[in-house]
Formats: C-alpha cells, sequence, structure tokens
C-alpha cells in the first residue's frame, strides 16, 4: 500500500501530507496514509535530502541524483525512483517549505489532471495514479508573484473585505496552487489604533465606527465588531504564515485612503498636519500627520510595530509615500515635500530593520510624477533593500511608465497589472500593452516580481489565470491572449462543454480589450480614467464635441469612438448565443463566466 513519508509530522510536512491524501482520495476514492517510518513499501517522500534523512539516504545509495535547486528558492523537483527490488518511489521536494506545496500540486497537475481555478478545482475521477516516470525541477522565472487586496465594497464575490476565515483559507490554498508567494490586505488598519493606543482610542460600542460616512468608502462599518476583525486578520495572516507566504507590512505615513485616523486619536493627541492643497481626503481622519515633527513620525511607526506584534512578521515592507496628496501649488516644492517623505520614512525604518526589502508603490508616480522626477528619486534609494512596486505597468500613459524611469537593468523593480476601479467589475484587461511590455520586464534581470492589484478581487476569471501563468512563466504563448484564451479554455471545461463556450469566448475577448481603467474617456479629462457610460449618445458625439482637447487626445476620442461602435454592434449576436445555453443543465463554470461576459 502507497504511503506518504515525511521527515516530521508537523508544520509544512504535515499540511502537504494532508494535500497529498485529499487530491489522492478525491482523483481516486483511496486514503493515502502518512508515516515517519520506511516500512519497505512504496511511498511518496516529501522533502529534499536537506530536511528529509531518507531522500539524502536515496541520493547516497545512487537511487536519485541530487537535487539542483538553490536553497531559499521558489525551485522545485518531482522526481521518480525504482529500487532493485521493485520498489516505487516519488520524491516531492522543495527549496523552501512553500515550494514543497507548488510540487505537490504540480504532480496532481501532471499526473491527474487536476486544474485549479478561484472558484473551484477539476479533479477528473482515475482509477490509479502513476508515480514513476517523473524527473522534473521547475523554478519561476520572476521571484516574487502576487495579489493585492483592496477596501473598495461590493459584492462578496469580488470584495476580500467581506471574507470570512474560511473564505481566506480558500483564497491562500489557492494563491499556492498558482504558485504564487505574496500577497497584500490593502482593507484598512482594522483594530491597529486600539492595540497601539489603548488608552486613548476603544473598540466602539456597537458595530457603527464612529468616523465612518454612510454608504461611502469611509464607511468602515461592517456585519462584524472590530473585535472580531482584528482576530480575523491574525487568524489568516497566520494561516498564511504556516505556508510560507510573504504579507509586506505598511510603514510610514499609512493614514491614507480607507486607513482612517480615528476621531479619539485626533481629539486626545491633535497631531499637526502637513501642507494640502488637493481636495481630496480633506477630512482631518483622512489627512497625513505633520511626519516633520518626530512625534508623529514616531507614532505612524508605533502602528507598524503593532501589526508586526499582533499579527505580521518584520520580513518585508511597503509604503505609498505621499501618494495622491498635493503639499504646495508650487511643483518643485511638492517634489521635494514627497523626496523628503521618502527619505523620512525610510530612516526610521532603517534604524531597526536596516536590510529588510522595501517596496515602494508607484501610484504616484504614473498619476502625477514626471518621469524626471521618478528618475531623481531612484538616485536616493538603495538598490540592496528597495524595490519600485509598480503595480499598473499596463497603464496607457505612454510618457509616465517604467520604460521611461530609467529603470530597466538598473534598479530592482516589479512589473504590475491594475484593474480598476470599484465601478468596473468586468473583465477587463489591456492585453496589447501588457503584450509588448512583458516581455522587456522578462528580460531585464532586475525585474523581480509580477503581480495584479483587481480592486475587486475576483471580476475576471481570464486575468487571474494569465497573470499566474505569466508570472511563473512567461512566454510568447502566454503573454498573447488569444492564445493563452485557448489554453485557459481547453483546462475550464469539460469536452461537451468547450466548443460552445469557445465560440463565446472569441467574441467575447474585443469586448474584453476595448475598454481597461485608464482608456481614455472623452468624458473626462485628457489624463481620465476607464469609461462610465458607454451609450448611444457617445457614438453620436460630433467632431466639435472634442476639440477642447490636445490633438493627441482628439485622435485617441475618435478612436475609441469609432473603435467602440464597431466592437458594440456585435453585442446582440453574442447576447443571443449566450442566450441558447442550457443553464439549468449547465456547470458552475459556465453559469459563472457567461454572467461575467454579459456583464462585460
Amino acid at each position: 500500500m502507497l504511503k506518504i513519508l515525511l521527515p516530521k509530522d508537523e508544520g509544512i510536512y504535515r499540511i502537504a501530507a494532508d494535500e497529498i491524501s485529499k487530491y489522492w482520495r478525491l482523483a481516486t476514492g483511496v486514503q493515502l496514509e502518512s508515516t515517519l517510518e520506511d516500512d519497505g513499501g512504496d511511498l511518496i517522500v516529501v522533502g529534499s535530502d536537506a530536511v528529509n534523512a531518507f531522500t539524502h539516504a536515496k541520493i547516497i545509495e545512487k537511487v536519485i541524483p541530487q537535487f539542483s535547486m538553490a536553497t531559499g528558492t521558489d525551485a522545485y523537483s518531482i522526481r521518480s525512483a525504482c529500487e532493485p527490488n521493485g520498489r516505487k518511489l516519488l520524491f516531492l521536494a522543495g527549496a523552501r517549505p512553500r515550494a514543497i506545496l507548488y510540487a505537490v500540486y504540480r504532480f496532481f497537475e501532471l499526473r491527474a489532471d487536476c486544474r485549479y481555478f478561484w472558484d473551484g478545482d477539476i479533479v477528473p475521477h482515475t482509477n490509479d495514479i502513476d508515480i514513476t516516470g517523473l524527473d522534473v525541477t521547475e523554478a519561476p522565472r520572476f521571484s516574487y508573484r502576487g495579489l493585492r487586496y483592496f477596501a473598495h465594497r461590493s459584492l462578496t464575490r469580488f470584495q476580500a473585505e467581506h471574507w470570512d476565515l474560511d473564505d481566506w483559507k480558500k483564497e491562500i490554498d489557492w494563491i499556492l496552487k498558482k504558485r504564487l508567494n505574496l500577497f497584500m490586505l490593502r482593507i484598512g488598519l482594522d483594530d491597529l489604533f486600539q492595540k497601539a493606543f489603548p488608552d486613548i482610542v476603544h473598540y466602539p460600542k456597537d458595530y457603527v465606527v464612529p468616523e465612518a460616512k454612510p454608504r461611502s468608502y469611509d464607511d468602515r462599518t461592517l456585519f462584524w465588531s472590530l473585535e472580531y476583525r482584528g482576530e480575523l486578520r491574525k487568524a489568516l495572516l497566520a494561516y498564511a504564515r504556516e505556508r510560507d507566504l510573504m504579507h509586506p507590512e505598511d510603514v510610514g505615513t499609512m493614514t491614507h485612503w480607507y486607513s482612517r485616523t480615528p476621531n479619539e486619536y485626533l481629539d486626545a493627541v491633535k497631531p499637526d498636519f502637513i501642507p494640502q492643497v488637493t481636495g481630496g481626503y480633506s477630512e482631518k481622519t483622512g489627512l497625513v500627520w505633520d511626519i516633520r515633527q518626530d512625534k508623529n513620525l514616531d507614532a505612524y511607526f508605533k502602528l507598524t510595530e503593532t501589526h508586526i506584534r499582533e499579527y505580521g512578521a518584520p520580513d518585508m515592507f511597503h509604503t505609498i509615500g505621499l501618494a495622491e496628496r498635493r503639499c504646495y501649488d508650487d511643483r518643485e516644492a511638492n517634489h521635494q515635500m514627497k523626496l523628503y517623505t521618502y527619505r523620512r520614512i525610510q530612516s526610521k525604518l532603517r534604524e531597526k530593520y536596516p536590510n529588510a526589502p522595501l517596496l515602494i508603490g508607484s501610484w504616484d508616480f504614473s498619476m502625477y510624477w514626471q518621469p524626471e522626477e521618478v528618475r531623481d528619486l531612484l538616485k536616493e534609494l538603495d538598490p540592496a533593500n528597495t524595490f519600485i512596486f509598480d503595480y499598473i505597468s499596463d497603464t496607457d500613459d505612454e510618457k509616465r511608465n517604467f520604460q521611461n524611469w530609467d529603470i530597466i537593468g538598473r534598479f530592482p523593480w516589479f512589473y504590475g497589472i491594475f484593474h480598476a476601479y470599484e465601478s468596473n467589475s468586468e473583465q477587463r484587461g489591456n492585453y496589447e500593452a501588457i503584450a509588448q511590455r512583458l516581455p522587456l520586464a522578462t528580460r531585464d534581470p532586475m525585474c523581480k516580481g509580477l503581480v495584479f492589484w483587481p480592486e475587486n478581487s475576483h471580476a475576471d476569471t481570464l486575468m487571474l489565470e494569465y497573470m499566474a501563468a505569466n508570472a511563473w512563466e512567461p512566454s510568447k504563448e502566454n503573454y498573447t491572449i488569444t492564445s493563452f484564451l485557448e489554453m485557459f479554455l481547453g483546462k475550464r471545461y469539460i469536452p461537451a462543454e468547450l466548443p460552445a463556450m469557445q465560440s463565446i469566448w472569441r467574441k467575447a475577448l474585443p469586448f474584453i480589450e476595448a475598454m481597461h481603467w485608464n482608456a481614455y474617456s472623452p468624458y473626462q479629462r485628457p489624463e481620465g480614467v476607464a469609461f462610465r457610460n458607454i451609450n448611444y449618445e457617445f457614438f453620436a458625439r460630433p467632431a466639435n464635441a472634442f476639440m477642447w482637447l490636445e490633438p493627441v487626445h482628439i485622435q485617441r476620442a475618435y478612436y475609441y469612438q469609432n473603435h467602440l461602435k464597431a466592437v458594440v454592434a456585435n453585442a446582440p449576436a453574442l447576447l443571443r448565443e449566450i442566450a441558447e445555453i442550457d443553464f439549468a443543465n449547465a456547470s458552475e463554470f459556465v453559469f459563472r463566466d457567461a454572467l461575467d461576459i454579459v456583464r462585460t
């Protein structure tokens, strides 16, 4: 009887054994046992020779050759062996703990035709699973591969802030199945103020957060208490750390967007604020404390240290600087204030954590900075421990993007794909720009990561799969959305459903590619964002409606007007084809994907 041999019955080894047993049972109906002792039977051996003495012995005995995996990386090996007495062995080895799980899930892909999607696994039934004849060693192109989860409000499927622990466990398991290693929670500070400043800030007596603005981005009221939100964060991050995933710690000016300062803190401490001439985030709860004063910088760092103590680990940090804030009308003075803010944050961080990686988010660079200003900042950053976290590398702005920052081949950075905003829950993707720019990142040894930030977490199944595939192994087939789509469809649907869904998806692809998060809209200024309304009025607008724009934007406006008119003309035929699906007997994937295409 085949058994699972573990070096220890704990930690990642226990998790790996449970997953092997789970998927073996789902595929074959047979439950495998795990053991710490070799009883002479066939074995699935978990762990390389660095952690498993049995594996080392088999290398010494020349049953298997040594593994070629750089320690600490995400490389893994799946290796079969057969001893002279006929005993079958399968080794699942990883260069670090999470890589062992990559090997487990990859084995079931290769030999049981398992496929993993965010909304469920496909595990075909089989009488047995062959463990012989495998010699696979794989490593990712990008060292960092991950997702950000944001605080927009929407339906549970799209909004990570609404997920409970079971939802998060399913999500973290899926992250590992897709061989990702990094995720970020950008869903507010939860109860950090209550834990960092307990004498000042108290838990609300009911679920209503006092500084919340009802029915707005800043409404932090939920259907569970703030105390429970803290318990949930602690549990889900512990679950992720047990599986060796990375989660950066926020540092610096953290009172941005949805991380509001509680009124109790403002009333008691009365912090001064940095100058601000922009109208957004003008409420006191959303202002940035004046970090020119040490007491405010120290208070910000206390929030970070509290999160490390209560929830996290000081392995990696992240900052957005001043992001969208404009401090002065004078551009040079404003630029100096932003540079100064990065200096202050880094100086404080390096006092205690001199070597931990720091991710610097790029939102401000692509939205407000000029390329030469980004280059100024790069001169002040240490490439030994700092990364530019460019999560909007797919921007339509040909000037304000990574290609003009002198970053390629010079400074460590992440390539990123963005999906925004809250109202855009459809399937969208600037696949043409990605196919042009991602090869630049792939060829650049200084590009260390590929990340995806969907502001609605699971609005776009196609993009989730596309990102995960390219994060591990970017290639011409993966870059090009038409070829990737065919691979995606072949994995997602059973043979009986595949022809109809192939036809629908192929016709839907022009709609998916037609618009994206910052494609130009004549309803907004030239630097505007994605369309909010595509209607007959837009298509009928006369030429003089665009005359207030600069020539380049007039050209883009006409392009989108004419291009979208041709695309939308095909919508009735596509909708009729979707309506012909027998939804009463269709699989859940077909039903969900059809709805997503209709929304798009």
